[in-house]
């Protein structure tokens, strides 16, 4: 793969009609989107606080590009420049993204330590910036707070360890919530499941095992 900022490539084609589940990954996806019938067209995905459905007809046709959390996107032109002649194959999206998406080292850097960071302050002590200027890296390159970044790296690591049998105690307090009703608030507002509805669905975990922040 040529693009460095991208993370992963998906494809999508509905056999039949069905509501799939979206869970907050920590990346932008620049989709593809075939509805059956109607003419292609080219959208770069938004950071959602939640998970939610996409609803699929019979024959509806997705390709996706999973960009790094660290990615930045010069949108329009980037969408302009696929929309032009939107049915592209593959290798032809990837050298449009890689000239028109970069990855961010700052950017990158201040992720990574809200992911391993025991919570926003020391985050920013690790660093070495004040609160505004780590508030204001964030918002401006991801639209985010940096309190976002570190709940979802926090709550999906809490997440795909729901694959093992740990206690759900055991499991809050190794990934730093207060009790086992943190957790399952917490798991709850990102995910729409509670901890144990999320451990009986495979779907769901597969998902959170894909490539993605955190």
């Amino acid at each position: 793969m040529d693009a460095p900022a991208v993370l992963a490539c998906w494809r999508s084609h509905a056999v039949e009609a069905v509501d799939a589940t979206v869970l907050p990954d920590g990346c932008r996806d620049l989709i593809l989107s075939c509805p059956n019938g109607a003419r292609p067209a080219w959208f770069v995905s938004d950071l959602p606080t939640g998970a939610y459905t996409v609803r699929s007809e019979v024959g509806d046709r997705f390709v996706g590009f999973r960009l790094r959390p660290s990615a930045r996107i010069a949108e329009a032109p980037l969408l302009a420049a696929l929309q032009a002649r939107p049915e592209r194959d593959e290798a032809e999206a990837l050298a449009l993204i890689a000239e028109h998406v970069r990855l961010d080292a700052r950017l990158d850097e201040a992720l990574q330590a809200l992911t391993t960071a025991g919570g926003v302050q020391a985050a920013r002590r690790q660093l070495g910036v004040g609160e505004r200027t780590l508030e204001r890296l964030l918002h401006t390159a991801t639209g985010r707070p940096p309190r976002y970044w570190h709940g979802l790296a926090r709550a999906r690591r809490a997440a795909r360890a729901l694959a093992t049998a740990e206690p759900l105690a055991d499991l809050a307090a190794q990934h730093g919530y207060a009790d086992q009703a943190h957790l399952t608030r917490e798991l709850r507002a990102w995910f729409g499941q509670t901890p144990a509805a999320l451990r009986r669905r495979a779907d769901l975990l597969a998902l959170l095992a894909e490539p993605a922040y955190a």
